[in-house]
């Protein structure tokens, strides 16, 4: 047994000046999922969307299964959550006076994903044309705002629990007026550190994709169908599963994401100009880490139907002929058979 004055620190209730959980040292907990519950119901009923089609609104989450819990452990602050969230949703189209209806579906929110990693699913119970042309909408526009809506729940999440769980210590429990001196300075200390710390990574990074031999890729394909058709391949999350013939995560608007060909292919859209353009960040999960090309989609009329023109910059050259390849067995002949826009390629 250790002396007096001479045992672990740990234990010396002296440090803190009320003398609880000394030092930050023991695990404490905070249980965050009742207040999750609400917060999550605030942050996803009642969204709207319109777009010419239509409109929608999200209106009750009906399935919002699972727990939260902030934890604070050796003065490090740790949150586990999990969650399985189901959404109803109801729409109207234009041309019709049927009131259309579906769910959102998140299964996976929890701590082991990020917000760009969430499945997150439309379905509906319509089988009509209305019912499908709703839906789509629903996949182009709901999808994001769904994603940034649970990305803003992690974000109060973190922010509202992490508040009390570290205790001052004596060190750290100062007068008010050098508090409030030393509160004002820390934003930019944090903020120096993480600029110094950063910096050499981002150069790292910028670095390693420099170095890697790049060529071009150019391609046209022709497809018996309308502009508007071979368009649509590329934008809407359901022609696009068909086409690869699996699973497919697809945001359809600038800054959304997409990831597809079993998320060998991943990337985000960086511009839509509908019925004439697609320009993606793009890379196959083989290619080098964090390497991305760029990828930009023409679409033009022609006497078959429509011209489609690729340009790929930034592929690596070690991967020019498979990437080549891939794009018209994986995207122009998969199209082609899958949907009967069959023509020569050129």
């Amino acid at each position: 047994m250790a002396k007096w004055g001479e045992g672990d620190p740990r234990w010396i209730v002296e440090v803190r000046p009320d003398g609880t959980n000394v030092n930050n040292w023991h695990w404490t907990e905070k249980n965050a999922s009742p207040w999750s519950q609400t917060q999550l119901k605030k942050l996803l009923e009642g969204l709207t969307f319109d777009l010419e089609i239509g409109s929608a609104r999200t209106t009750e989450l009906s399935k919002c299964d699972g727990e939260a819990t902030a934890n604070n452990r050796k003065a490090k602050l740790i949150f586990f959550y999990e969650w399985d969230l189901s959404l109803k949703w109801t729409g109207r189209h234009k041309d019709s006076d049927e009131d259309i209806t579906g769910s959102i579906l998140v299964p996976n929110l929890s701590d082991e994903n990020d917000e760009d990693d969430l499945d997150i699913s439309v379905t509906c119970k319509s089988n009509s044309k209305e019912g499908h042309a709703l839906k789509g909408m629903m996949q182009y526009l709901a999808i994001p705002k769904i994603r940034s809506q649970l990305g803003c729940y992690i974000r109060e999440l973190k922010e509202e629990f992490g508040k009390n769980l570290i205790l001052p210590t004596k060190s750290n429990a100062a007068p008010a007026s050098a508090s409030a001196g030393a509160t004002a300075a820390a934003p930019k200390a944090a903020s120096a550190a993480v600029s110094s710390e950063a910096s050499p990574a981002t150069k790292a990074d910028s670095s390693s994709s420099a170095s890697v031999a790049s060529s071009r890729v150019q391609e046209k394909c022709e497809f018996q169908a309308s502009v508007e058709d071979v368009y649509q391949v590329f934008v809407d999350p359901a022609r696009t599963q068909a086409f690869t013939r699996g699973p497919a995560v697809l945001e359809p608007v600038v800054g959304g994401k997409f990831k597809m060909l079993s998320d060998n292919i991943e990337g985000t859209f960086l511009e839509l100009v509908r019925n004439e353009k697609i320009v993606q960040k793009w890379r196959m999960n083989s290619w080098p880490s964090g390497h991305y090309s760029t990828v930009t989609l023409v679409f033009t009329s022609s006497p078959s139907g429509c011209l489609l023109k690729l340009t790929q910059d930034k592929v690596p050259t070690s991967a020019l002929e498979s990437t080549r390849q891939g794009w018209h067995r994986y995207y122009f002949e998969s199209i082609k058979m899958t949907f009967g826009f069959g023509a020569s390629l050129m």
